[in-house]
């Protein structure tokens, strides 16, 4: 069976997971969502296709709902989620809500897994001590092989959401009510170069470089991907990441976050 696994990252987490499926599949195309986000029909030609994205506010990301509303999958059989995250899948409804798009395309998601990674959302909590980190990516790397092993043998299974519905009810609170205003909490410091990395970064293009300085538009993901990427650590949200130590994943650069976005990558 050939594969298409499609994938969105802010911080690299989902991509690290994306790439060690793809990598396992035999006949795998690997595509960022992110380099697909200015087309309007996307057709997918293969058996099977897979989602790898994060948690946004304990559900799915707005980019990754909008994309499977309008992706085609007609030509599919065999369908898997794979959703990262800083917490327990008990505490988000990523699954569900995916499992949920997908009825309403008359299609049914075939499997859906939970991998515990390092949570990038400063305003919520401070990155743990680095020994805690790599010990966490190791556990995320064995559960990437057992994802891997059940992809392979096509098997269904969905793993549970206990409390998915008050996730779900929270996660569309924020996008309704708070992510519209969250481009308001965004500013650079006087430690801002003016290298543009984050402008760069930015998977819907949603920063723009004025008088040298980063000013964020109104279609925010509320992703944090600039605030990580950049260099100088000058952006800020809010009141609560100053001082906070900034996360990539270790096996992947901020360049291959930004070449994501590249139609190229498709």
């Amino acid at each position: 069976m050939k594969f298409t696994v499609f994938y969105f990252s802010a911080t690299g987490n989902s991509m690290h997971v994306a790439k060690s499926i793809a990598g396992k599949l035999p006949e795998c195309s690997l595509v960022s969502i992110a380099g697909l986000h200015d087309e309007e029909k996307i057709i997918v030609e293969t058996e099977g296709v897979g989602f790898v994205f994060p948690t946004h506010y304990f559900g799915l990301p707005p980019l990754i709902r909008e994309f499977i509303t309008k992706i085609n999958l007609d030509q599919t059989t065999y369908s898997f989620a794979v959703v990262t995250s800083g917490s327990s899948q008990h505490l988000s409804s990523a699954l569900t809500q995916a499992a949920g798009l997908f009825k309403q395309k008359g299609l049914a998601l075939n499997a859906g897994f939970h991998i515990d990674m390092i949570s990038s959302y400063l305003p919520l909590s401070a990155l743990p001590p680095e020994k805690k980190i790599q010990a966490k990516l190791a556990k995320a790397d064995e559960k990437i092989q057992q994802i891997t092993s059940a992809i392979l043998t096509q098997q269904s299974m969905i793993e549970s959401e206990h409390f998915w519905r008050l996730f779900a009810a929270i996660n569309q609170y924020w996008r309704n009510h708070l992510l519209p205003q969250s481009h308001q909490k965004f500013y650079a410091t006087d430690a801002c170069v003016s290298c543009g990395s984050c402008e760069k970064i930015c998977p819907v293009s949603n920063i723009r470089l004025e008088h040298h300085k980063p000013h964020w538009q109104n279609h925010c993901q509320e992703c944090l991907a600039c605030l990580h990427a950049c260099p100088a650590q000058s952006i800020e949200f809010g009141s609560r990441t100053a001082g906070k130590r900034r996360y990539r994943h270790p096996r992947i650069a901020a360049a291959d976050i930004i070449a994501a976005k590249e139609p190229a990558q498709r």
